[in-house]
């Protein structure tokens, strides 16, 4: 079974999978890296309400293969909220 590395950035924070895991094909690493980027999303966020999480999956010459971007971005609009007067 294939081995493929998955990479995440969140802003300026990365973090290299130096171990890898096998998966039966390409497609099982790629869905495996869009599954955890949510889970990475619940940590705090950020002031403007804006950040961008990233995963790329590498093969084990360190080819990228697949790369999955998740754009957070919450807007508020408080001149549409009602007043409870």
């Amino acid at each position: 079974m294939p081995r493929f590395f998955i990479d995440y950035e969140d802003g300026d924070q990365s973090l290299r999978d130096d171990e890898g895991d096998e998966y039966p094909s390409l497609e099982a690493a790629r869905n495996a890296a869009i599954a955890a980027l949510p889970d990475i999303g619940r940590e705090a966020p950020p002031q403007d309400g804006k950040r961008t999480f990233a995963a790329y999956v590498r093969d084990e010459w360190g080819t990228p293969l697949c790369t999955i971007i998740l754009n957070l971005d919450a807007t508020c609009h408080p001149e549409r909220q009602r007043s409870n007067s």
